[in-house]
């Protein structure tokens, strides 16, 4: 999965100049989908049960306030593990998310932008114990039977490419739980592949009637 995640880095890097930038004017908006893949930042105890990426689908809509800046709503439908250690003990669990941010995205360059904005995650199923040594008959939980959780998102994202109304890209999103238990690792970092979408440009807005 890492050598994916460098692969597409160096497509960003050299290809991004031979493409169409993308120029915000206030009024135009995008949408952006594709596949959403994110995995829990815990390097603790047992750390190889957080060994892989766990896919899901995220959907961005950002509308363009200004030359520089944009508000952003984006959700993501992707399985997550949480992590609660008790000494020398472990609980692993796993659910399905909703996770939805609302905020605000800054444009760096035509090709390149930063967001920050707020989350909250919904849980969507029935929690799954995947490790656990803690004695039978322990109370101890984890966020994963919570029925919402609350967190800052900050991302980066680039263009690998892009012609007209439609363009590639790729971004890298850190979230970070405010509401996690005590001695539960909960944050996330991920990565999504998407195909962005000019759903309403300068020319329409301009044909408006008054």
């Amino acid at each position: 999965m890492r050598n994916i995640i460098w692969v597409f880095l160096v497509i960003l890097l050299f290809h991004t100049e031979k493409s169409f930038s993308y120029d915000p004017v206030e009024g135009q908006v995008t949408a952006t989908l594709g596949p959403y893949y994110a995995k829990t930042n815990y390097a603790g105890i047992n750390s190889d049960i957080n060994s892989s990426y766990l896919g899901g689908i995220g959907l961005i809509a950002v509308g363009d306030i200004n030359q520089n800046g944009s508000l952003e709503i984006g959700m993501f439908y992707v399985p997550q593990m949480f992590f609660r250690e008790q000494g020398a003990q472990l609980l692993a669990e796993k659910t399905q998310v909703m996770h939805i941010s609302m905020g605000y995205r800054r444009w760096i360059n035509p090709y390149f932008s930063t967001s920050l904005s707020f989350f909250s995650s919904y849980s969507m199923g029935v929690p799954q114990v995947v490790y656990s040594d803690l004695p039978v008959g322990s109370e101890i939980d984890t966020s994963a039977r919570d029925i919402t959780e609350y967190g800052l998102d900050w991302s980066i994202q680039g263009d690998l490419w892009s012609y007209d109304k439609i363009a590639i890209i790729f971004e890298g999103r850190y979230s970070l739980s405010a509401t996690s238990k005590p001695n539960e690792k909960s944050d996330q970092y991920g990565f999504l592949l998407g195909l962005r979408y000019l759903v309403q440009d300068e020319k329409k807005i301009e044909a408006r009637p008054p």
